[in-house]
């Protein structure tokens, strides 16, 4: 029997196992959803472990729902358990922008990334950095985007975050599609530009130039 407000621990299908977390399909109340459970962690205090993923858990579903607010989609949220360090999300239908990308007729591909950019523009609008954005981390479900893994994500209106989030993006579009990299990038920065601003998006894009010329990056044309 579950104690009350606990989660019932998943058996189903494991689709990803990272260092901190294993990500598993199977039914919440006859809906197919994801249970992202936080892992104890050996090589820390068990006191300070359990407060860690108990506070990563709680985060995390504030980001989400954040997020959703801001107007762009995520997950909806069934349960978060932090007891059990758990999230219990609905299971997403779509195809993830990474695997996408290469099949999509250029037209379509622009029109993607423009989307893409304006997204992302409207969580940094909202004082959102995700964090952790790449084209693995986005979904296209009926033509809608919808964002996932809000794991690194922080409340923050700086523009160095945000330039760091469009940083991580180029530097995935460079390596992962690099066939469509350059218009990729256009698209990306029309896009982000038209929710964002021209004040905003020139501030974030010179951010950006400065960190990729502390030498750790490759510069963006």
């Amino acid at each position: 029997m579950t104690p009350p407000g606990e989660a019932e621990m998943p058996r189903g299908t494991l689709l990803y196992k990272g260092a901190e977390a294993d990500v598993v399909k199977a039914d919440w109340c006859g809906l197919p959803a994801v249970y992202k459970v936080r892992k104890r962690l050996p090589y820390r205090l068990p006191e300070l472990d359990s407060e860690i993923r108990r506070q990563r858990t709680l985060h995390e579903g504030e980001m989400i729902r954040s997020a959703r607010r801001a107007g762009v989609a995520t997950p909806y949220l069934y349960f978060v358990d932090p007891a059990r360090t758990t999230i219990v999300m609905e299971f997403v239908e779509g195809e993830r922008m990474k695997s996408l990308v290469s099949s999509l007729p250029a037209r379509e591909s622009a029109a993607l990334f423009v989307s893409l950019g304006a997204d992302v523009a409207h969580l940094h609008a909202a004082g959102i950095m995700h964090g952790d954005l790449t084209t693995a981390n986005v979904l296209r479900r009926n033509g809608e985007l919808v964002f996932v893994d809000f794991g690194l994500s922080v409340h923050s209106s700086r523009v160095e975050d945000h330039a760091v989030d469009l940083r991580l993006i180029k530097e995935t579009i460079v390596g992962a599609h690099s066939e469509v990299a350059q218009s990729a990038l256009a698209s990306l920065f029309e896009g982000y530009g038209e929710v964002a601003g021209e004040e905003r998006t020139k501030a974030v894009v010179r951010q950006l130039r400065a960190i990729e010329r502390r030498g750790r990056y490759a510069r963006v044309e």
